[in-house]
């Protein structure tokens, strides 16, 4: 869309439209890394309980009933055991996303001249695949969210240290699907944040891009959460082992597919939750992302 044409319609010109647009005309220095880092903060407080239910459901295959149970039994002092992995590697990847797509995208428009749409994309792929640095941080929430692991170790300093003796690799169990996952969903969350924006009503107030920026979040992240549940499913039964084969994507997709009677919708089970936490957590994103780039 014509800029002069989107301040024709909003008295008010925010960081918000200006971030959702392709055409990035400078880098934002550390501003947008540590914007990212406070919007990741905010979410994880938020929304872990809800991921941990729906953790149980994608490594058992179980009903939310029997899922809540566990958690239950558990006890609340185990409820957010495994939080400081997705804390530190949610924080860590959010700044990486959302800061390193600006600065790449403007390098890139810089030296190459190609469609933006194109140089966009590129950006967001390399950001989502930095992001796969941080791996070993979701491995080891995977393990201290399993409570099949919880006799081995209590703290996220004992889950590193048990996968130590495995090697470098251990720690980088379920790499795959991590890049394919993060790579894309950040082409598509990038690319459309800006058209679903501009096709919400206008907003003339803070609080009404508040609104439309939780909005837009939510909508793309519910998407999303349903368009890689699958991968995610195998990406959690990979990462739950620790030690033997390392086994290939396909080989860990059959295995499961048979396991779930080779049904589609025994896959799919907890995508309904994955669904309200994702529209819940990147809302919560994308409108903290937002508003912290107007007061810092």
């Amino acid at each position: 869309m014509d800029s002069e044409a989107h301040k024709k319609r909003s008295p008010i010109i925010t960081s918000s439209n200006q971030d959702t647009s392709p055409h990035i005309t400078d880098i934002g220095g550390i501003k947008h890394y540590l914007c990212g880092c406070g919007a990741a903060f905010s979410t994880v407080a938020i929304t872990f309980p809800i991921q941990k239910v729906l953790f149980r459901q994608q490594l058992y295959g179980i009903k939310i009933k029997d899922a809540v149970l566990q958690l239950r039994r558990d006890g609340f002092r185990n409820l957010y055991r495994g939080s400081l992995p997705p804390l530190m590697q949610k924080t860590t990847s959010l700044a990486l996303m959302f800061g390193l797509y600006g600065d790449l995208s403007y390098f890139l428009r810089k030296h190459i001249h190609s469609p933006d749409v194109a140089t966009g994309s590129m950006a967001a792929l390399l950001a989502g695949a930095t992001e796969a640095i941080f791996t070993p941080l979701e491995r080891v929430q995977t393990l201290l969210q399993d409570h099949k692991h919880h006799d081995k170790f209590t703290n996220t300093y004992q889950a590193f240290k048990a996968l130590k003796c495995h090697g470098i690799g251990e720690y980088y169990r379920g790499l795959i699907p991590v890049l394919f996952r993060n790579g894309f969903s950040n082409v598509l969350f990038f690319g459309l944040r800006g058209p679903i924006k501009e096709h919400l009503p206008a907003a003339t107030t803070y609080s009404t891009h508040l609104v439309n920026d939780f909005i837009c979040g939510g909508l793309l992240g519910a998407m999303l959460g349903i368009l890689f549940f699958p991968i995610n499913v195998v990406k959690t039964r990979m990462q739950s082992q620790i030690g033997g084969e390392f086994q290939s994507f396909p080989q860990v997709f059959k295995i499961i597919w048979l396991e779930r009677d080779r049904k589609l919708t025994n896959l799919f089970r907890g995508a309904h939750l994955n669904y309200h936490r994702s529209l819940i957590s990147w809302g919560i994103i994308n409108a903290t992302y937002e508003f912290l780039l107007k007061v810092i």
